[in-house]
């Protein structure tokens, strides 16, 4: 499990205590008095607070920032602790960040309750400073130990490739580019059949449609993993033989941009923009994992709240398929290596990642006979533009 950072790690070697710089916490609490001493406390320690007074408020503050921990006031009203935390983990964006539910009293059925829930911890009313500052400090502490061991573990997996076979290194890449993401649908999955389950007479039917729609979405994502671990095995292989077949390639691509938007909605705005109608011939399965991979990037890679636009076109005999996000850019001395596999940006800092994505995307596009080309700027953004032959159907 991997959990999103936006905080300042100083971490120590040996007996040396890690200190936490700088986290972005989100308290949800509904006694305006004790919110304002949290938020107090937090904010003398340096940390970043934002707080909100319900917890419809704070499910939608906790979509708008990039935190690193949330307190949860296990009674807030609208929606409770529980809810709040479906909510949270029904979301792939979200799904990882850690919280810690604030109550008045811990019953047996509430820890069954919060253990499903995935509460990182508790801290019962009335609480000292120094009780808070220790429980935010150990939840901090174990989310640093889980990056450093999972940036341990890629590291010996990259090792352990560039020593192996070719035929255990690909073993090893459908390993790393499916085991981490197969989590993520099946925990949206989870937390929206939960929420639904337990909470659908206190949601509105828009919200009710979103969770639907969002359980879709994830397992047509799973369905499609599936068959694309195939594909890239094939194209590892140097096995795989083009199936092209007529398509509407706009309508194909929007059908792909809806299922992102059900998942990430919530956080990222994906516009497509198409002036296409006719059919051309194309492989679906190599168009899929281009558009998906494509997207999937851009999203990662870009803030929250920020627009992914896909934008599909045809010139001088070509289909122009670009990808346009406003993330992190790409660096331009890193551009040239990032379509082989296992390389990524200098400038990712702790945003987890295969480094396939790219690679597989230009195998793809190679196997269509296109081309593909990144424009980038640092902090503003990148373009990822593909040009493939517009072949017709024939009569």
């Amino acid at each position: 499990m991997s959990w999103p950072i936006s905080i300042g790690f100083i971490l120590g070697v040996g007996r040396n205590r890690r200190i936490i710089v700088m986290a972005k916490i989100l308290v949800i609490e509904d006694e305006p008095n004790l919110r304002e001493e949290i938020v107090e406390w937090l904010m003398l320690e340096g940390h970043e607070v934002i707080s909100a007074e319900d917890g419809l408020i704070g499910v939608q503050k906790a979509f708008q920032h990039l935190l690193d921990l949330i307190l949860i006031d296990i009674k807030a009203p609208h929606l409770d602790g529980y809810a709040i935390s479906l909510e949270i983990r029904a979301n792939q964006t979200t799904g990882d960040i850690p919280f810690v539910f604030l109550t008045s009293s811990i019953a047996h059925q509430d820890v069954h309750r919060s253990m499903f829930a995935g509460v990182h911890d508790y801290l019962a009313k009335p609480f000292t400073r120094r009780e808070l500052l220790q429980t935010l400090q150990t939840c901090l502490d174990k989310k640093a130990q889980i990056e450093q061991d999972h940036l341990h573990e890629v590291d010996q997996l990259r090792k352990t490739l560039q020593q192996e076979h070719e035929q255990r290194l690909l073993s090893a890449k459908m390993v790393a580019l499916f085991s981490h993401d197969f989590r993520n649908p099946l925990a949206s999955i989870l937390s929206s059949s939960s929420l639904l389950h337990n909470y659908a007479e206190r949601l509105d039917e828009n919200h009710r449609e979103i969770h639907f729609g969002r359980i879709e979405a994830s397992i047509r994502q799973l369905v499609q993993m599936l068959d694309d671990l195939a594909v890239v095995s094939q194209i590892e292989s140097g096995i795989l033989t083009v199936k092209s077949q007529a398509l509407n390639i706009a309508e194909f691509l929007q059908d792909i941009v809806e299922d992102f938007r059900a998942i990430h909605g919530e956080t990222r705005q994906v516009l497509f923009e198409s002036n296409l109608t006719d059919a051309f011939m194309a492989d679906p399965r190599l168009l899929r994992q281009i558009a998906t991979n494509l997207i999937s990037n851009a999203i990662k890679y870009s803030p929250q709240t920020s627009e992914v636009r896909v934008r599909l076109d045809k010139r001088d005999g070509q289909i122009i398929l670009e990808v346009q996000d406003k993330g992190i850019g790409i660096p331009e001395e890193d551009q040239g290596r990032l379509f082989s596999a296992f390389q990524r940006g200098s400038n990712v800092g702790k945003i987890m990642g295969t480094g396939l994505g790219l690679a597989i995307v230009k195998q793809a596009v190679d196997f269509f006979g296109g081309s593909i080309k990144i424009t980038s700027q640092v902090n503003v953004g990148k373009t990822i533009t593909l040009r493939l032959p517009a072949s017709t159907p024939k009569s």
